[in-house]
This record gives C-alpha cells, structure tokens and sequence, in this order.
C-alpha cells in the first residue's frame, strides 16, 4: 500500500468524522483509530509516511469498512433541543452507581435541572437542563468517555412549529 492511499484512508476518516476505520482486503490489513485531539495535523502524514513503507504496495482500497463513528448529531428541529458536554471527560447518569438515575426517558425537565454529571480531573461537574421540557433521548451510555461538544440528551421543548 502506498503513502498516498494511507492519505487518502486518513481523509476518509476526517470527511465522515470517523474515529476508527478498518481496511482489509485479504493480502492487507489496517485498521486505524483516533482519539480526537491526541494526534496533531503534522503527526498524520509522517504517520500515514511509515505505515505506507511497512506494507505492500496496493492501490485497492475497496476492503474499507468504517468502525465506530462519532456521536450521532440530532436532526435540526426547533422544537428538540440537544444537551452538549461543555467538556471532555467520564459522563455518569447517577450521583452513584446504587442510586437511580438523575432523569429517564420520558421524564419532564425543568431550566437548571441536573441531567447527568460529567467527571474531568476528579471533578463532578453536573450537567443542566437549558430548557424545560421532555427527555426524548440520551445519547450517551452511562460510564463512558465524551467529547467536547458531544450530544448527551435530546430534550423536547413544548413550544409548537
């Protein structure tokens, strides 16, 4: 595989906002992944440099499958409102992992209402209702690692389009 079909798997993976991508086409077999923000814009073609001088030279890439792509982003819609992490970090649904969550689908919500908390640095940072309304979705499982600016939950808001 050459340095340029490496380049052109990278640009894939930043055109879909994917976080990992697997290749495989029987003879070559990649699979590359990325946490966002840990590898600078000059790293990936030095990186994409040796990966294209340790493999074979090809020029399929028809073997190309995504892996797990980014939070989905709700539809526009006036009338739902997404929740952000204002940070990286932990999410957690519950104060504790024995005690019931903060909210549940369905559940009505009012302006300031704790959601969820996001844990970063050792800190508990709670995570607040912006408008009142119903919680149709949460985007987020409890437990796992978010994103800056990840959708965690969908709220509906009463007000009618």
């Amino acid at each position: 595989m050459e340095t340029g079909n490496i380049k052109e798997l990278l640009a894939i993976m930043d055109e879909g906002e994917l976080s990992a991508l697997r290749y495989d086409d029987g003879d070559v077999k990649i699979e590359l992944e990325r946490t966002p923000g840990s590898i600078s814009a000059t790293t990936l073609p030095l990186m994409a440099e040796r990966v294209g001088q340790l493999l074979n030279t090809r020029n399929d890439l028809s073997g190309i499958t995504s892996g797990a792509a980014s939070a989905p982003t709700p539809a526009e819609d006036d009338s739902v409102t997404a929740v952000k992490s204002p940070m990286v970090g932990t999410f957690y649904v519950s104060p504790s992992p024995d005690e019931e969550p903060f909210v549940k689908i369905g559940q009505e919500v009012l302006t300031g209402q704790t959601l969820a908390i996001v844990e970063a640095m050792k800190m508990m940072n709670e995570i607040t209702a912006p408008v009142p309304g119903i919680v149709t979705e949460v985007l987020a499982a409890n437990g796992t690692q978010v994103e800056y600016d990840q959708p965690l939950f969908l709220i509906a808001t009463e007000a009618t389009a």
